[in-house]
C-alpha cells in the first residue's frame, strides 16, 4: 500500500511539473568568457500558445519588405570586404527582383535540402560570445533553438530564428533591457539573415 501511494505522488508530481513548464518561453544564457549566466521563464497565455503552435507548423515564411527594408537590402547588397569583394554575393537579378516585389518568402524545406559548405556557416555557433538555448513550450509542441547572440544562425537554423524572430517582436522573453536580445531579433538582422538564405540558395 505504501509503495503505491509512492509510486501515486511520484505520477501526480510530474503531471503537476509538466504542467507548469506548459505554455512557457525558457531563455538561457551563458556570457564568456566570464561564465555568468541568465536563466528566465516567460508565462505565455492560451492565445499566444495558439498563435505559436501555427508558427511552428509553417512549412514556409514570408517577409513583406518596407522601404527601410529595401534600403538595408541595398546596404548590404553594395557592401565590401576589406579586400573590395562583396560581402553577400547574390546575383543582381534576385538583387532587383527583390525591390520589385517587396516580399521575400522562405521555403524551409529548400533550407533542408542545401549542404552547408561555408566555413563561416559550420563555425557562425561556436564562436566567443553569447551561446543561448531558447525553448517553447506549448500544449502541443516544444521548440528549442541553440545558437550564439554574438553570431548568426546557421542555413538550416533560419527556420528556428524565423520562428522565435516572430515570437519575440509578440512577446518580450529573456530580461527586458538584454540589448544583445534585442539587437539578435531586430529588423536590421532580419535583412542580413534574409541577405544569407538568398546568398546560400544561388550558390
Amino acid at each position: 500500500m505504501k509503495n503505491l501511494l509512492t509510486i501515486i505522488f511520484i505520477i501526480i508530481s510530474h503531471a503537476f511539473v509538466s504542467g507548469q513548464n506548459k505554455n512557457t518561453i525558457s531563455c538561457k544564457i551563458t556570457y564568456l568568457p566570464t561564465i555568468s549566466h541568465e536563466n528566465k521563464s516567460t508565462k505565455i497565455s492560451k492565445i499566444q500558445a495558439r498563435k505559436i503552435d501555427s508558427l511552428v507548423h509553417l512549412k514556409s515564411y514570408k517577409i513583406d519588405l518596407n522601404d527601410d527594408d529595401l534600403k538595408v537590402i541595398k546596404e548590404l547588397y553594395e557592401k565590401n570586404d576589406f579586400q573590395g569583394k562583396k560581402i553577400y554575393k547574390i546575383s543582381e537579378s534576385t538583387f532587383l527582383t527583390l525591390l520589385k516585389e517587396k516580399e521575400i518568402t522562405i521555403d524551409f524545406d529548400s533550407i533542408n535540402s542545401v549542404s552547408e559548405k561555408s566555413i563561416t556557416d559550420l563555425i557562425s555557433s561556436v564562436i566567443d560570445g553569447s551561446p543561448f538555448t531558447l525553448t517553447v513550450n506549448t500544449k502541443n509542441n516544444q521548440l528549442t533553438f541553440t545558437n550564439n547572440f554574438s553570431g548568426m544562425p546557421r542555413l538550416k537554423e533560419l527556420r528556428e530564428y524565423l520562428i522565435f524572430y516572430s515570437i519575440y517582436n509578440e512577446i518580450s522573453f529573456c530580461k527586458n533591457d538584454n540589448e544583445l536580445v534585442k539587437k539578435y531579433f531586430e529588423r536590421k538582422n532580419l535583412m542580413k539573415n534574409v541577405m544569407h538564405f538568398m546568398e546560400k540558395m544561388e550558390s
